[in-house]
């Protein structure tokens, strides 16, 4: 589903870093700890220092849709505040 959003509109891979982590490998890592991902199929979304959202164990296109347009919301807030700057 992420492949299919992402052909769809080329803002997502020119404005997002994608991060695939095998959960069932990295399960105890510092990234899902850190993060508190605890099962896998969860999709977080950050911007800066932060958690822009975070869906887990969802299929819905909207759904994933909706968290990748957050994700693109918050990258060009972050291109806005260092611009003024």
């Amino acid at each position: 589903m992420i492949s299919e959003l992402r052909a769809a509109n080329s803002a997502y891979d020119e404005k997002i870093a994608f991060v695939n982590v095998n959960w069932d490998e990295h399960r105890g890592s510092p990234i899902a700890k850190d993060l508190n991902i605890v099962r896998r199929s969860t999709l977080v979304a950050m911007a800066g220092d932060g958690e822009v959202g975070r869906l887990v164990a969802q299929t819905a296109r909207a759904k994933i849709m909706a968290l990748l347009d957050g994700a693109l919301a918050a990258s060009r807030a972050g291109e806005a505040a260092s611009c003024t700057g």
